[in-house]
């Protein structure tokens, strides 16, 4: 999508302040709590691949998906660098499909809140069941409502950087839950300073309506505070949910 098209360029900048190699860790002793010999990880809206790279430098066989290809072009330079196998797929994650199975799926930082409706959200944890082992473990994030509203909401952002410079203006509407934002990039190209926008919309969820979604396929393990993986609480920015596949689920394929 066009939207992510200046955004990959800046986003390892923008999440400096995400303890990466703590989420890493979590999700690999998630996996070895849970499962015997944890093998396989798909990681959802991996944008360029940091975990999945993690992940799979601690023995894993990870594959990820994004619906950014400049996403995805950072993430493949990434893994090679670091010599790590990693096959990325260039899909929607409301309607994947890699036609293989999986001890873990993981979404981390914000991919679900990109899902604008319990209908898209309920096809993702869907397609994320089709593509489970099982009594596989499901590990997924989202930007908590306070944070979106009372933190993010309504309020303007800005941050230089050596060669690239951002503006982040947000607008929250509350009687649709969604965060709107604009995101203007200045990247220097050599010869001066180009200027980029895009527009993104995220959506604020109550845990309640994330729980009516994932009950059909999936049995709660956990849910925490998605920034230190301890107990959330009224004021956490993110929450986890840490899922097990219901064995006696059975679901076709998505059309």
């Amino acid at each position: 999508m066009e939207i992510y098209r200046e955004f990959a360029s800046v986003y390892d900048l923008m999440q400096y302040d995400i303890d990466y190699p703590l989420w890493i860790n979590q999700l690999d002793s998630i996996a070895k709590k849970h499962m015997t010999n944890p093998r396989s990880i798909l990681e959802l809206a991996c944008g360029t691949g940091t975990i999945s790279v993690g992940l799979s430098q601690k023995g894993y066989l990870c594959e990820a998906l994004d619906i950014s290809e400049d996403m995805l072009t950072i993430a493949q330079s990434k893994a090679y660098d670091c010599g790590a196998k990693i096959k990325f797929y260039h899909q929607d994650m409301a309607n994947f499909s890699t036609k293989k199975k999986y001890d873990m799926v993981c979404c981390m930082c914000d991919g679900m809140n990109y899902q604008h409706d319990i209908d898209t959200l309920s096809k993702v944890m869907q397609q994320i069941n089709l593509h489970l082992n099982e009594e596989g473990v499901v590990v997924f994030d989202l930007s908590s409502k306070y944070k979106l509203k009372e933190i993010i909401g309504n309020n303007t952002f800005a941050e230089t950087f050596e060669s690239e410079a951002y503006i982040w203006e947000n607008e929250y509407d509350e009687t649709l839950n969604l965060l709107n934002f604009s995101l203007t990039i200045f990247k220097d190209e050599g010869n001066g300073y180009e200027r980029y926008e895009e527009f993104h919309t995220q959506r604020a969820y109550e845990i309640e309506d994330v729980l009516t979604v994932i009950n059909p396929f999936f049995e709660v393990l956990d849910i925490v505070d998605g920034d230190s993986f301890k107990q959330k609480h009224e004021q956490s920015q993110r929450i986890c949910f840490i899922l097990k596949k219901k064995t006696e689920v059975q679901i076709t394929e998505a059309k």
